[in-house]
C-alpha cells in the first residue's frame, strides 16, 4: 500500500461524518435490542460493548465507529431508502458482529479486548457463549420484525452472513494447525470468510431493506467480500509492523500466538533462504521467545511476505471498488461507500510504520 492510498482531506472528512451519523442513528436501537435480552445476558453484552463495568455500572465506553452499521445504511441509501428504514439492518449486523467476537475471544483464548478483560474472563465461558447466542437470536428477530419489507431477502442476508462467519471460523481454526510446509494462501482465503461474509451481509441487508434489485444486491455482496479479504490482509500487516500505541494491538501478537497470517504464508512460500530459516523456527515445538519476535518479523519481510501481502490487499481492494462501481445505485451514496472502502485500508496504512529488527545472521538461532 503506497502513499496514494491515504484518503484526501475531503474524503476523510466525509468518512468521519458518515460514520458519526450512522452510529448516532443506530446506537439507540442497538441499546434497545441489547436491553431486551435476559438481564444477565444483557449485562454481559453491554460490558462486551463497552457500555458498563462487570457489575453493571455505566461507563463512557462505546462500541467504536460501527463501520458495519454504516455499510448497511449506505447500501440502503444507494437504492433510495432512508437512514431510519435501514437502522434494523444496521442493528442486526452489529449484533451479529458482536456475537462473533464473543465466541472468537473464547476460541482464541484472548483475554483482552479494547484494553479490558474479555467477557469470558469477566463472566465465565458458559455465560459468554450464551450471551453471544442471545445476540445472534436478537439479530434475526430485529430483521424479521421489520414491517413493510419482504422478510426473506433481509433474513436471508443475515443468515448467509452467519453461515459464512461459521465456515470461515472453522477454516481459521484449522489454518493455524497446518504444518509450515503445507499451509497455502488458499487455506488463508477460506478463513477470510469470517470477515468477508459479514461485510457482504452488511451491504446485502441494507440493499434488501431498500428493495434493491437482486442482481445489485449480489454485486454489493461480492464487492464487500473482496473488501473483507483486503481488510484481513491489511490487519495482518498491521499486527506485524503497526504502531501498537495507535492501533491498540499487541506488537507481534499474531507471531506470538503462531497464527498463519497472509504475510507469514507468503513468506513461507517464497522459496528464499529467509523462508527456509523462518520455516525452521516456526516448526519448532516451543513458542517464540519475546526477544525473537522482531527478528521473525524481519525474516517475513526479507522473504517478501510484507510486499506480497501489500500487493494482494491492493488487488482485492481494486476488485472491490470495480464491482461496487458496477452495482448501480444513487451516485452520492455509492461515492461515500467508495470512500469508506478506501478508508479500511488507509487506516491500517497510517498505523503500519514500525520497521522490524533486522533478521539475525545466517547460522544464528533463527
Amino acid at each position: 500500500m503506497n502513499q496514494t492510498e491515504v484518503l484526501s482531506p475531503p474524503a476523510a472528512d466525509t468518512v468521519r461524518e458518515t460514520l458519526a451519523e450512522c452510529r448516532a442513528a443506530t446506537l439507540p436501537a442497538l441499546r434497545t435490542a441489547v436491553e431486551g435480552l435476559h438481564p444477565r445476558l444483557a449485562r454481559i453484552s453491554a460490558y462486551h460493548l463497552g457500555w458498563c463495568l462487570p457489575d453493571g455500572t455505566p461507563t463512557d465506553g462505546h462500541t467504536g465507529k460501527m463501520l458495519r452499521a454504516a455499510l448497511a445504511v449506505l447500501a440502503a441509501r444507494a437504492f433510495g431508502a432512508s437512514t431510519a428504514s435501514a437502522v434494523p439492518g444496521a442493528v442486526a449486523v452489529e449484533l451479529v458482529h458482536n456475537f462473533s467476537l464473543l465466541h472468537d475471544d473464547l476460541m482464541d483464548a484472548d483475554e483482552l479486548r479494547r484494553g479490558r478483560p474479555t467477557a469470558w474472563v469477566a463472566f465465565g465461558r458458559g455465560p459468554a457463549v450464551l450471551a453471544g447466542d442471545a445476540l445472534l437470536s436478537q439479530a434475526l428477530r430485529v430483521v424479521t420484525e421489520v414491517r413493510g419489507t419482504p422478510v426473506q431477502p433481509a433474513t436471508g442476508a443475515i443468515t448467509s452472513a452467519v453461515d459464512a462467519i461459521i465456515q470461515g471460523q472453522a477454516a481459521d481454526l484449522e489454518l493455524d494447525g497446518y504444518p509450515v510446509d503445507e499451509v497455502d494462501t488458499d487455506d488463508y482465503l477460506a478463513a477470510c470468510a469470517k470477515t468477508s461474509g459479514l461485510l457482504g451481509g452488511c451491504l446485502e441487508v441494507g440493499a434488501a431493506l431498500a428493495h434493491a434489485p437482486a442482481p445489485a444486491a449480489r454485486m454489493l455482496r461480492s464487492a464487500a467480500w473482496d473488501l473483507g479479504v483486503a481488510w484481513q490482509i491489511a490487519d495482518d500487516i498491521e499486527s506485524l509492523w503497526g504502531d501498537p500505541t495507535a492501533s491498540g494491538k499487541d506488537a507481534y501478537g499474531d507471531l506470538r500466538s503462531g497464527k498463519r497470517t497472509y504475510p507469514v504464508i507468503a513468506a513461507l512460500r517464497s522459496d528464499t533462504p529467509a523462508a527456509s530459516r523462518l520455516a525452521v523456527r516456526l516448526s519448532a515445538t516451543e513458542a517464540p521467545a519475546e526477544a525473537e519476535l522482531a527478528a521473525l518479523a524481519g525474516l517475513v519481510m526479507e522473504a517478501g511476505g510484507r510486499a506480497e501481502a501489500e500487493r494482494t490487499a491492493r488487488r482485492y481492494l481494486d476488485q472491490a471498488l470495480h464491482t461496487l462501481s458496477r452495482a448501480g445505485g444513487e451516485a452520492a451514496a455509492v461515492g461515500t461507500l467508495t470512500a469508506l472502502f478506501r478508508h479500511v485500508l488507509a487506516r491500517h496504512q497510517q498505523w503500519t510504520t514500525r520497521v522490524p529488527t533486522a533478521p539475525t545472521a545466517e547460522g544464528a538461532v533463527l
